[in-house]
């Protein structure tokens, strides 16, 4: 009999949808003897800076000497890349083995595909005998599939409009989703928002259920990198003005779990990498920059961090966005950097069309814009027309146009 496989599986439960409820995660944990109390947590959501912030706090952790897990989504190239122990990825072995002994109950509840990744971390971290587990939210908060843990901290990242259909069509809305993950008593972390009303909602929340809040403020646009905290100097190992929020918030976050020297924090803080976050790579005498960009919010922070990084450099973009993502809203940000936008779909039948891209970008913003098939073509004719030392290449629009680009970077070594 062959040997049961999550990839294989992937599809099945993909074809299962969204399931925004809690009924069947709390019943499947139950089954397997609630993995998800043996061992402290830390909850971690928001609209943007969610994988960064979790980064952070768990690079900070495993240098202090503990034993970590980390649950991210979405993946990039394998769906292990979701679980890591100690920083690394855990094996295809090790994923298979543990989604084999509880197969069974996936399929019987009919989990969904970020539920079953969700229970399956839980399982992972009790095995490898972890001290804290950093679990990101996939999409909302409050009926998400993480949001069974009591974590010792909640940590609320920036907000921003993004899977309205499922969150709700304004910020307050989305803020209130959000700040379901907040429990009684256990002390939360959020990124101080611009709108009152949404801070007050936060304010009363935690008033309600007799939390502690502390307020991060937003970081200026100063082109240093650099931060201070309690009197420390930081510089954030990733980078953009928006890495020093995350990184206030993940230090923020880890003082409310305990004490920590500033040798631990400053290499946890400045050692940390995420791909696909502002992630620059040279190759062929040309230099790439590929970024997730999925949001309005999110590419005017590529767009900052473009201006700050390369100030007076030609920016060419290669852009494919999912078509239930803001098309226009990114493309409108984009455009004001653009010397061309080459615009493509990656390899997912949740891809907006080029040909809809190109027409946003061409009639309605006037970029200079080109249309290709699939990324390897719209990639070739960047790097064509790219002057050889000046130019720079950013890939960005969605976690698919980040897997693909670095495949097609990787091949070019």
């Amino acid at each position: 009999m062959k040997p049961d496989n999550f990839f294989d599986d992937i599809s099945i439960l993909l074809n299962r949808g969204i399931k925004y409820d809690l009924l069947r995660m709390y019943k499947a944990a139950d089954l397997i003897h609630k993995p998800h109390t043996k061992y402290k947590t830390i909850h971690v959501a928001g609209t943007n800076g969610k994988g960064s912030t979790s980064s952070y706090i768990e690079s900070v952790l495993r240098i202090a000497g503990f034993k970590t897990g980390m649950f991210t989504s979405p993946y990039i190239n394998s769906p292990e890349e979701q679980f890591q122990i100690n920083g690394k990825i855990i094996s295809e072995e090790n994923l298979n083995s543990v989604y084999g002994d509880i197969k069974n109950i996936i399929n019987e509840l009919n989990l969904s595909f970020f539920e079953a990744s969700a229970l399956i971390a839980f399982e992972i971290f009790q095995r490898a005998g972890v001290d804290y587990a950093v679990i990101e939210t996939g999409m909302g908060g409050r009926l998400d599939a993480t949001n069974i843990i009591i974590p010792e901290v909640s940590v609320i990242t920036k907000l921003a409009m993004d899977h309205s259909e499922f969150l709700g069509d304004s910020l307050l809305k989305i803020a209130g989703e959000k700040l379901g993950i907040v429990k009684a008593s256990i002390p939360l972390i959020m990124l101080d928002p611009v709108d009152s009303q949404i801070r007050e909602l936060a304010i009363n929340k935690c008033k309600e259920l007799g939390c502690e809040i502390t307020f991060v403020d937003p970081c200026d646009n100063a082109r240093d990198n650099s931060f201070s905290w309690n009197d420390m100097s930081f510089i954030p190992g990733m980078k953009g003005r928006h890495q020093k929020e995350n990184a206030l918030l993940a230090l923020n976050a880890l003082g409310k779990i305990g004490s920590f020297n500033y040798d631990v924090l400053y290499r946890g803080i400045n050692s940390c990498s995420l791909p696909g976050r502002f992630q620059i790579a040279s190759a062929d005498c040309k230099c790439f920059v590929v970024d997730a960009a999925h949001n309005p919010d999110a590419a005017s922070v590529l767009y900052d961090t473009l201006e700050t990084e390369f100030p007076f450099k030609k920016i060419l973009f290669v852009v494919g966005i999912l078509k239930d993502k803001d098309m226009e809203g990114i493309i409108k940000v984009l455009a004001k950097k653009a010397e061309a936008i080459y615009f493509t779909k990656p390899d997912t039948d949740r891809a907006a069309e080029p040909e809809q891209l190109y027409e946003i970008g061409r009639l309605k913003f006037n970029v200079e814009s080109f249309l290709a098939e699939d990324i390897t073509e719209a990639l070739s004719l960047a790097i064509e027309n790219a002057n050889e030392k000046e130019d720079i290449i950013c890939v960005t629009g969605s976690f698919y146009m980040v897997k693909e680009a670095l495949s097609f970077i990787n091949q070019l070594y």
